[in-house]
C-alpha cells in the first residue's frame, strides 16, 4: 500500500503494487484502492496519476464483490472524470459482472458518444437476452444514427436468433 500511494516511487512499481492489491480480495484492499483512486482523480500527478487510476479501475474490476461493481458504475456516470476514465470504468463494470439492467440504465444518462459507444460494446459482450433487447431498442430508436449503426453492427455479431430478424426488419423498412 505504501508503494502504491507513493508519488515518488517509479510508476511501473506503483502499478504493480496496485495490481497485486487487486489480486488479494478483501474489503480493506477494495476500500484502499477506491480511496486511492479518489485522491488520484483530484491530484496534480498528471499522466502518471491517470495511468495508476486506470490500473486501479482494472484491479477493482477483477476483485468481484466488495461493492466494486456499483462503485465502477458510479465512476462511469460521473462527468467529473475524463471520458477515457469513464470508458475504462464501463469496461471494468462489465468485467465485474454488473447487470445488463444497470448498464442499460446508464445509457440514457450519458451524453458523450464515446461513452454510449462503449456501453453498446459492453452490452454486446454480455451475451444475454436482455442485452440483445437493449441493443435492438438502440438500433431501432436511438436518435443518433452513429449509435444505431454501432448497435446494428453488434447485433450482426450476435448468435441470438432475434438479431437476424431485427436486422432483416431494419434492412427492409422503408426509410
Amino acid at each position: 500500500r505504501a508503494i502504491a500511494q507513493d508519488p515518488n516511487a517509479p510508476e511501473g512499481l506503483r502499478e504493480k503494487a496496485v495490481f497485486w492489491l487487486g489480486q488479494q480480495k478483501s474489503p480493506e484492499n477494495a476500500a484502499f484502492l477506491r480511496s486511492m483512486f479518489d485522491k488520484l482523480a483530484g491530484s496534480a500527478e498528471g499522466s502518471s496519476g491517470e495511468s495508476i487510476a486506470k490500473k486501479i479501475l482494472f484491479s477493482l474490476s477483477q476483485m468481484r464483490g466488495e461493492g466494486n461493481d456499483k462503485w465502477l458504475m458510479d465512476v462511469a456516470a460521473n462527468p467529473r472524470y475524463t471520458v477515457e476514465t469513464r470508458k475504462q470504468a464501463i469496461f471494468g463494470a462489465g468485467q465485474a459482472g454488473v447487470t445488463t439492467a444497470d448498464l442499460a440504465a446508464l445509457y440514457p444518462k450519458v451524453t458523450d458518444r464515446e461513452l454510449k459507444g462503449q456501453l453498446i460494446w459492453v452490452l454486446s459482450e454480455k451475451r444475454d437476452p436482455a442485452a440483445v433487447d437493449r441493443l435492438i431498442q438502440i438500433a431501432k430508436t436511438d436518435p443518433d444514427r452513429e449509435m444505431r449503426k454501432k448497435a446494428i453492427f453488434w447485433l450482426g455479431q450476435s448468435n441470438d436468433p432475434r438479431a437476424k430478424d431485427v436486422l432483416l426488419e431494419i434492412i427492409n423498412s422503408p426509410r
